[in-house]
């Protein structure tokens, strides 16, 4: 029987905003979902894609972006929790490894070779290639290239995850904080940050060894939170756990309560460091690059509070876990 645990309270001190878009981008990144055929727009499916809120959490991470880059960020988004839905954890191809490769394949032919691949009527081939296509038209070649990188990253972590799955296999905690950034697709998302926003990032600053260090701990942060948050659902709705909390639990022997504390122990200590090394990369930056440092703000915190008001976290059965919507242990 499983054991009840409390929530870690989680805070920032980053400003936060919403986009005044993010309802109507919420209401036509549903119908663009459900036209492309990527979730049903019956039974249980529509409830749980409307519950999920997607226009907002583009709203909270990108609140200054212009509507169409909104809507850019939101069905992207759409499209990989449907992916993950369809093809990851929760699924009984996120444990056949040979399928999920022939997919990614597919996929990242899509996105590298626009119109050189035959989609067969594959609702995420189709929805995949429409994206693209819009990308291509907002971005410079740059941008589209660091967009098809970060995605490469994200295919090939769900392929690890995929493959630890199916050989019963639980990654090192090293391991896992490494793939953890690809799988949680973050990257892919702040790859667009200056596309959805409408401005350009110079290439040498966005690859800048300081920025990408910055970009990583935005992205652990954002990814440790969600293991936090999205403890119960995965816990309930999982066909294997791949998460951070579990992985701390087997490597050190310890239970759920204190994994899930010194994971939130972790974040906040990388939170703390993102502060300290973000000042000085400030000090000399153009107006660009202040924009980006601004919107990684913006994707940590975005996140947090949209986690909080989604009920894509929330178990279908609360399986002895509290409410983590109302409950958090103080620390």
């Amino acid at each position: 029987m499983a054991t009840s645990v409390v929530l870690p309270l989680l805070s920032y001190a980053f400003e936060a905003a919403v986009s005044s878009y993010a309802e109507e981008v919420d209401e036509r990144t549903y119908q663009w979902g459900s036209t492309y055929g990527i979730f049903d727009r019956s039974g249980g499916d529509a409830e749980r894609y409307r519950g999920t809120r997607v226009g907002w959490l583009a709203g909270r991470t990108s609140p200054r972006s212009s509507p169409g880059g909104l809507q850019l960020l939101a069905d992207w988004q759409t499209w990989l929790f449907a992916f993950d839905d369809g093809f990851c954890d929760e699924s009984a191809t996120g444990e056949r490894p040979e399928l999920l490769i022939q997919a990614m394949t597919r996929y990242l032919g899509v996105i590298e070779e626009p119109g050189q691949h035959r989609l067969g009527g594959d609702p995420f081939g189709v929805a995949l290639a429409e994206l693209g296509d819009r990308i291509r038209k907002s971005a410079t070649p740059v941008q589209v290239a660091r967009f098809v990188h970060a995605v490469t990253g994200y295919f090939l972590a769900q392929c690890w995850e995929a493959s630890n799955r199916s050989l019963h296999r639980p990654p090192e905690v090293a391991e896992y904080v490494h793939m953890r950034r690809h799988g949680g697709a973050v990257p892919t998302c702040l790859s667009l940050i200056d596309v959805a926003g409408g401005f350009r990032l110079a290439a040498a600053e966005f690859s800048d060894p300081r920025v990408m260090s910055l970009s990583d701990q935005a992205t652990n942060i954002a990814c440790w939170a969600n293991d936090i948050l999205s403890y119960p659902k995965e816990r309930s709705r999982s066909r294997a756990v791949h998460s951070l909390p579990v992985v701390l639990s087997r490597q050190l022997g310890i239970g759920e309560q204190e994994s899930l504390e010194r994971v939130a122990a972790m974040h906040d200590r990388e939170v703390e460091s993102y502060v300290t090394h973000e000042g000085s990369v400030r000090e000399h930056a153009s107006a660009q690059l202040h924009r980006y440092l601004d919107d990684l703000r913006f994707w940590m915190r975005g996140n947090l509070d949209w986690s909080l008001e989604t009920q894509r976290y929330r178990p279908a059965d609360q399986g002895g876990l509290r409410d983590h919507s109302i409950e958090y242990s103080k620390r």
